[in-house]
């Protein structure tokens, strides 16, 4: 009897997860992109895809440095991708030299203090984040100047 009503019980718990399950929004059943390791530094980097870029948001409260690469124009913005990634310690050591592929870059390193740079087009930015406290949200953003706006409008 004992048996009969945990198979019972099994067999109902199974069925719920599966109706939960299909009940998901797709955009939520989104794996991350694989974690990486590069030397000390975890990360995941990708969002090209906007479940994707959903499932990184998500994510991103576990990790202490989130990146993010947009571009903005007037009232639009416009995410970026394959954005060169350098992050250096307080001494100035290279902990991590590679590729955002998408406009989000999540990453654990070592507590300490680090300077991330990128560069996109002709403009180069550096930005001094401290890992061990508050969780380092970084947004590089970049505006078309007006005059390139009046050309291209």
């Amino acid at each position: 009897m004992r048996k009969t009503i945990a198979a019972a019980a099994l067999s109902g718990l199974a069925a719920a997860s599966a109706v939960a399950a299909a009940s998901i929004p797709k955009e939520q059943n989104v794996s991350l992109p694989q974690a990486r390791k590069a030397g000390e530094v975890t990360y995941l980097t990708g969002g090209k895809e906007e479940s994707e870029a959903l499932a990184l948001k998500r994510a991103a409260s576990r990790f202490p440095l989130e990146l993010v690469f947009v571009e903005k124009s007037g009232k639009r913005e416009r995410y970026l991708a394959d954005m060169p990634v350098r992050i250096t310690d307080a001494e100035g050591r290279v902990v991590f030299d590679g590729l955002s592929t998408g406009p989000y870059f999540l990453a654990r390193l070592p507590k300490g203090r680090y300077v991330v740079s990128t560069r996109w087009d002709a403009w180069s930015f550096s930005r001094p984040v401290k890992i061990g406290g508050e969780r380092q949200r970084v947004v590089f953003a970049w505006s078309k100047p007006m005059e390139d706006l009046a050309a291209s409008g």
